[in-house]
């Protein structure tokens, strides 16, 4: 879903040398002279006939040359990978899993993922504190982080939480049935006020659970870190610890000719976009595929950084801005996951791309896109009394 741009420092790491790697800031850059230029103006344009927001940002990246979407892609606009390109070589210090089959050593089924004890919580927030932002011991601690039942490439869990009623536990005399939505942080290592975000909002959605006031029952998950290697490296990296970046690695239609050619023809091999040697190569991937299928997710949120735009897939109308985030929408890429959510699962992706890697929102823009979003959810997504079967 998002387009290139160069990697995020660790906080108190070391300048690095821009040299060659400065061409890597070329799209960010470009992006925000768009924005200067443009404003925040949306202009309507096309896609498979159907209308789609598009601004400076979205238009930028359409343009000739650049990271462009999966629209300007295919069979009819590149030419068809060999069985080589079908199984694309790493590029330089990445790694292939030695039986890379999408099907083998998937995560547990997704339990419900209720809170830690303190004590487990406490460890859980060791791992990461150094690395997030604005989240200090006590607000990590009380998100009280579970065991997912899974773990990364290098053996790290992967984290999680729910808030709310379990999809089982219906409203009783026939109310609205909880809306079930999954929220994901930190999908890329180097974007780590997306995994702030993630944590600082479990907070607000015990209180939204707990609001006796609210006509909106929902049953929240969170995924604050799904990279927990990449954000551990020494310099956080976007891809995993297999050099795979996993916004590129979903089952998307046709991954297997389009996500090779992407990697070598649009991105020309850049190691930080591939995609991987098949769909679903990767633990972590697996994992929030397994959490899509079996918690059935009404809504996915996926928070990134830097653009400073709002990005959505689906078949709803999307939402105009959450804060100070206006819709802006990129397109599709081979492997993404609002590519994959709502082509595949017929789901709403909603995408916030942050203003940046390491600064968060203020507070009141935190909670200003978590209001926008209580809305906008209230308004398209929002069920009436008749249940639907359980997953």
């Amino acid at each position: 879903m998002r387009p290139g741009r160069g990697p995020a420092a660790a906080p108190g790491a070391a300048p690095r040398a821009s040299g060659a790697q400065a061409w890597r800031w070329a799209g960010p850059a470009l992006a925000a002279i768009a924005l200067a230029w443009g404003g925040w103006h949306l202009q309507p344009s096309w896609q498979k006939g159907e209308p789609i927001a598009r601004g400076p940002v979205g238009a930028a990246l359409f343009a000739k040359g650049a990271d462009a979407p999966l629209q300007l892609l295919g069979p009819r606009a590149l030419p068809q990978a060999g069985a080589a390109s079908a199984q694309a070589a790493p590029p330089p210090g990445a790694t292939a899993p030695a039986s890379p089959a999408a099907g083998q050593g998937a995560a547990r089924p997704a339990a419900p993922l209720q809170a830690a004890s303190p004590e487990a919580a406490a460890a859980a927030c060791q791992r990461f504190l150094k690395r997030l932002p604005t989240i200090d011991a006590a607000t990590c601690a009380a998100a009280r982080l579970a065991d997912g039942g899974a773990a990364s490439v290098r053996g790290t869990p992967l984290y999680g939480r729910d808030v709310g009623p379990p999809p089982a536990s219906r409203a009783a005399g026939g109310g609205a049935e909880p809306l079930r939505v999954l929220v994901v942080g930190a999908m890329h290592g180097d974007e780590l006020t997306s995994a702030s975000l993630a944590l600082r909002w479990v907070g607000l959605a015990e209180a939204q659970v707990r609001d006796a006031g609210s006509n909106l029952p929902v049953h929240w998950r969170f995924l604050p870190i799904l990279n927990p290697d990449g954000l551990l490296a020494r310099q956080p990296t976007r891809v995993n610890a297999r050099g795979v970046d996993l916004n590129r690695n979903f089952p998307t239609p046709n991954w297997e000719s389009d996500a090779p050619i992407y990697w070598e023809k649009r991105t020309r091999r850049d190691p930080r976009r591939w995609p991987g040697p098949e769909p679903l190569s990767e633990p972590e991937s697996r994992f929030l595929y397994t959490q899509m299928e079996q918690f059935a997710p009404d809504l996915v949120v996926s928070i990134h950084a830097p653009y400073g735009v709002l990005d959505y897939d689906g078949p709803v109308p999307p939402p105009s801005r959450l804060g100070r985030l206006r819709l802006d929408q990129l397109g599709i890429f081979p492997g993404s996951l609002g590519h994959y959510g709502s082509v595949r699962q017929g789901m709403p992706v909603v995408t916030i791309e942050l203003q940046h890697e390491l600064r968060m929102p203020e507070d009141g823009q935190v909670r200003q896109m978590w209001r926008d979003l209580l809305r906008w959810m209230g308004t398209h997504l929002a069920r009436d009394g008749a249940p639907r079967p359980t997953p």
